[in-house]
């Protein structure tokens, strides 16, 4: 008979292959069924969500050959967290109203921008490990968003092509936000919810942490 660690790990593989399959298909699919696959490489929510896949493809195979996952899988881990709770409230709250999908579009739309990112936080709540992070990996986290922001605001610079309405100083909404100034409020805004997002789950990996230690002291006394 299997224990609970066994049913748990098997269930985690599954739930880890899920999450990795149902991204790699609606990336690619997204890409090749839109109007402009070019623009669409450029976005990094398909950016975001093949970060996702491929840290859960490494944590399948990981649990596969029985190998406890290096250091980089947890901080990638953390990452997909936090980046995916930017692209369900950005896109949700800033972008769903600027376009219509169509055909496969519009199950690829969901997945990525809705049902990976809720996939993502159960697999948090359910499957990891909490651990007691330093305040420091907020800012290790919001490495790669900030280097996509310098990159495309750079690129724009050169042939006028922004990836997203708020990075675009020409223009007025919904094409772009009129200046740099206001460029700058929204990369200073998203910042600030990085920080927040970041700084949440380190309060929140300290807490269950610290219940679930009692709580295994409380069994052992009993």
């Amino acid at each position: 008979m299997l224990n609970v660690d066994e049913i748990m790990l098997k269930l985690k593989l599954v739930f880890h292959s899920l999450i990795s399959f149902i991204g790699f298909i609606s990336v690619v699919l997204h890409i090749v069924y839109s109007p402009d696959s070019l623009i669409s490489t450029t976005k990094l929510t398909i950016h975001t969500n093949l970060i996702v896949s491929i840290t859960f493809l490494l944590s399948s195979l990981a649990i596969l050959s029985k190998k406890n996952e290096i250091p980089f899988l947890d901080f990638l881990k953390n990452c997909s967290i936090i980046y995916m709770f930017v692209v369900i409230f950005t896109y949700h709250f800033l972008l769903a109203s600027g376009g219509e999908y169509v055909g496969v579009r519009i199950i690829t739309n969901f997945t990525l921008h809705y049902l990976i990112p809720i996939l993502v936080f159960i697999n948090w709540i359910v499957f990891e490990i909490k651990k007691k992070y330093s305040l420091k990996f907020i800012f290790y986290w919001m490495f790669y968003p900030l280097l996509y922001t310098a990159v495309s605001l750079l690129r724009g610079l050169f042939d006028g092509f922004y990836p997203y309405f708020f990075l675009n100083p020409n223009g007025e909404i919904p094409v772009g936000v009129g200046s740099y100034s206001n460029v700058a409020l929204f990369i200073t805004a998203f910042l600030f919810v990085y920080l927040i997002l970041g700084f949440l789950l380190i309060s929140l990996n300290r807490i269950i942490l610290y219940f679930n230690n009692k709580s295994n002291i409380y069994s052992k006394q009993m």
